[in-house]
């Protein structure tokens, strides 16, 4: 993924750079860092600035901005999605923390099989007792008879009218819906997909994204001071791309959970609710 920093402009050193800057800012120039590609400057929010930036980012072919605190404009920017992914025992974890499941069980959704999608399996069961996957792809079938001999259990099938019934906690990989299925309605749905569909009627927690929490002090804060810190660590777990990688990453500095995210920040008051009907 191609991605951005975008920061205010600021004047250099000197009375040079102060004119400089004043330039910049009355003729609404915006420009791009010599020595750190990445890095775009924008010194007012004006249309003709703000569209300059647009028209730059665009033929950049930048994917995802990631912006300075004051400068809004209208670009993909990171959301807590790809983050959610790579977090998903930390999520589960943090959800189980707060809803008090009798048992810690999981439901996994998934068609498409993949060596990513097996890998957090894998690391999925390795911290919750219990992990169905929901699938229609006969290689799950295989994986859990490899993965038991491993020593690390999961169940597979895909009863549509009584695998969801009693979900309290369901992971979706790449289900596009679950119209066909028999859900528990007041579950809590952690979608890693971009194509879901909620059912109306959902009563549920709808989880989409994440903000990362972490007490260490990093490079990349120091770097983008005035930046969102949750942005910039996912912004660091997306170039380091590969899953286990991130992962060691995520051990390494102890990243935790924040918040959990739907078209808000989800509050705890909304787990207590759940956690009244947890089945």
């Amino acid at each position: 993924m191609n991605l951005a920093y975008v920061k205010w402009d600021k004047p250099k050193e000197g009375i040079l750079g102060l004119i400089l800057y004043k330039i910049r800012n009355i003729f609404n120039l915006v420009y791009k860092d010599k020595y750190i590609k990445e890095n775009y400057y924008i010194s007012n929010l004006k249309e003709k600035s703000t569209n300059r930036l647009l028209k730059i980012l665009k033929k950049d072919n930048i994917e995802c901005i990631i912006a300075e605190k004051g400068i809004n404009v209208e670009y993909k920017t990171l959301n807590g999605k790809i983050a959610l992914k790579y977090m998903l025992p930390e999520v589960v974890k943090y959800c189980f923390k707060l809803i008090k499941p009798k048992i810690e069980e999981i439901f996994v959704c998934t068609n498409k099989f993949s060596n990513e999608n097996v890998q957090i399996i894998k690391d999925l069961a390795s911290y919750v007792k219990v992990v169905n996957i929901i699938s229609d792809n006969s290689k799950y079938l295989i994986l859990e008879k490899n993965l038991e001999k491993e020593g690390i259990y999961i169940t597979v099938n895909n009863n549509k009218r009584k695998s969801l019934k009693r979900a309290n906690v369901v992971i979706n990989f790449d289900f596009k819906d679950l119209k066909n299925y028999s859900i528990n309605r007041s579950m809590i749905f952690i979608d890693i997909s971009d194509k879901f569909t909620i059912e109306k009627g959902f009563d549920g927690i709808y989880i989409k994204g994440v903000k990362i929490g972490t007490d260490k002090i990093m490079r990349i804060f120091s770097e983008y001071e005035n930046f969102e810190k949750s942005q910039l660590i996912e912004a660091e777990m997306i170039k380091l791309d590969k899953y286990d990688v991130v992962r060691k990453y995520i051990q390494m500095n102890k990243f935790d959970i924040a918040q959990v995210v739907g078209e808000r920040v989800i509050q705890n008051e909304e787990f207590k609710r759940i956690e009244k009907m947890v089945i």
